[in-house]
């Protein structure tokens, strides 16, 4: 119903913000991430997911697609709600959270209030071929995803950074240009590359 909200941000805490919309204030759950990203600015650009039960509406806000996209992917796995998806994504940013997935990282995971061991589990196994897949759909090829490189590392950062929205040329040349022995800091250093060439 809402893909965004754009307006004037009329309150802001580590959990929710307001966004004044031509005189009506839209409040949104959001993570601690996107209250980092927007807290001191005026105007602002929330993307929207909206949450409808049989006995309430509610409305969060991120802000950026990367962030409300992995929100949808986490909600889409059995027995992760709306709460606990906004404290994964408060504990570690989109790509953190891809490459922790990528990687079979569970424990990285439980680091976010109310996430247990078996949730952090089923997130990485529900999610790991979604992740995987999407970052193809996002490339534009009509083939599968083949690694351009044999190290397992390389492979997911390349994968993280396709799923982030990164065609495969860039991203691989991005991996080629790095050097870590974990995919969450080859992600890091990559997307640090990435933004020097915008």
């Amino acid at each position: 119903m809402y893909y965004y909200l754009k307006g004037e941000l009329a309150l802001a805490e580590e959990d929710v913000a307001v966004v004044d919309c031509g005189g009506v204030g839209y409040k949104c759950s959001i993570s601690r991430n996107t209250y980092l990203a927007i807290r001191e600015k005026t105007e602002i650009k929330l993307f929207t997911y909206l949450s409808v039960k049989e006995d309430s509406m509610d409305l969060f806000g991120f802000s950026s697609e990367d962030e409300r996209r992995m929100f949808i992917l986490l909600i889409s796995v059995s027995g992760v709600g709306p709460k606990a998806a906004l404290s994964v994504l408060s504990e570690m940013t989109s790509s953190e959270l891809a490459a922790a997935v990528l990687s079979s990282n569970a424990k990285r995971i439980t680091a976010a209030q109310g996430v247990g061991p078996k949730m952090a589990q089923r997130i990485c196994l529900e999610l790991k071929d979604k992740i995987s897949k999407f970052g193809t759909e996002v490339s534009g090829e009509d083939s599968a995803y083949i690694p351009f490189a044999a190290s397992g590392v390389a492979e997911e950062a390349v994968s993280v950074l396709m799923a982030l929205g990164y065609n495969k040329s860039d991203s691989e040349a991005a991996v080629r240009k790095c050097s870590a022995e974990n995919t969450e800091d080859l992600v890091r250093q990559a997307l640090r590359y990435l933004s020097r060439l915008i």
